[in-house]
């Protein structure tokens, strides 16, 4: 008679060496756990950035005051601010801020990176935080601070070299008012950023430089700069940003509300459309300043991506 097999009860049973658990279904909080902790952000996205970005792209085909009925004008808008000459003028103030500021900003906040970090200065514990407090006062408090120095009439600079100088007249001399107080309000933030990327230097690159006889010039420039090409890019990054979309320093340097036409950034052209009641032209105007942003933004991040993948290799 032909034998059986009776079926084995494994309750109980460990697992078989060399035979792998079958593995256990997730529980159905543990895959919704995930999506619940990033919706808020999502959520706050979509309510604050999003949505209303996307308002102001379908107001800008659109000539509205606010109230009433909004009347549909094509491209209008986008036309009439191209034509319109201090829209232009804006954009070169805004670019020459940028480019004054953005030079004086990192040249000076690598100087004092370098000079800090350095063995040879003391008291670091105290010219960290002086360096960095320019960063943490208010835009508005450090522009009344500078119409104070640069005022033509009672200024500390009038007092201090005896001569009445037309900054709010001048355009040279204004657009360098407004470079000085864009850098010194920025340089503590620059300053933190090149001191960070100090540190990830192997200190023993500099000694094996001052053992072969390279000087401090040498070594700056052989060993420092190359190695913080990536950290250059980066504070690169966060200064045009926020210098491409400069508004309080240059109107409260000049006046205590708008800066003369010859002065103003662009960012005036969608405080003036607000001002006057055209959300239509204010939301075109959002969008031009926003693009040439973005374009500088995206090829800021391309070579700081490209410079972050060839020190891979």
């Amino acid at each position: 008679m032909a034998n059986t097999a009776r079926p084995v009860d494994r309750v109980g049973v460990p697992p078989q060496p060399g035979r792998r658990a079958a593995p256990r279904r997730g529980r159905t909080g543990e895959g919704i756990a995930p999506y619940l902790l990033i919706a808020p952000f999502v959520v706050s996205f979509l309510a604050l950035f999003a949505g209303p970005a996307l308002y102001s792209l379908v107001l800008s085909f659109y000539r509205y005051r606010g109230y009433g009925t909004a009347t549909f004008t094509g491209l209008d808008n986008y036309r009439s601010l191209l034509g319109y000459h201090q829209f232009w003028t804006s954009w070169i103030n805004t670019g020459i801020y940028w480019l004054g500021g953005t030079i004086v900003t990192l040249g000076v906040a690598l100087l004092l990176a370098v000079l800090v970090y350095s063995s040879a200065i003391r008291g670091k514990t105290l010219y960290r935080p002086a360096i960095f407090l320019p960063n943490v006062m208010a835009a508005v408090a450090a522009s009344l601070i500078f119409q104070i120095i640069f005022a033509p009439e009672s200024g500390v600079l009038t007092a201090l070299l005896g001569v009445k100088l037309a900054w709010n007249q001048d355009l040279f001399l204004g657009r360098v008012a407004v470079i000085t107080l864009r850098a010194w309000h920025s340089i503590g933030w620059s300053f933190v950023i090149f001191l960070a990327g100090l540190t990830t230097i192997n200190p023993e690159l500099y000694d094996a430089a001052k053992v072969d006889g390279a000087r401090a010039w040498h070594s700056l420039r052989h060993i420092t700069l190359p190695l913080l090409r990536p950290t250059f890019l980066f504070a690169l990054v966060t200064v045009s940003i926020s210098s491409l979309r400069m508004f309080a320093e240059p109107n409260l340097l000049f006046s205590n509300s708008v800066a003369p036409p010859q002065f103003q950034p662009i960012m005036n052209q969608l405080y003036l459309n607000l001002q006057s009641g055209q959300f239509g032209n204010a939301a075109a105007a959002a969008w031009l300043i926003f693009i040439p942003i973005l374009v500088v933004s995206l090829i800021q991040f391309r070579l700081l991506r490209g410079e972050a993948g060839g020190g891979e290799h």
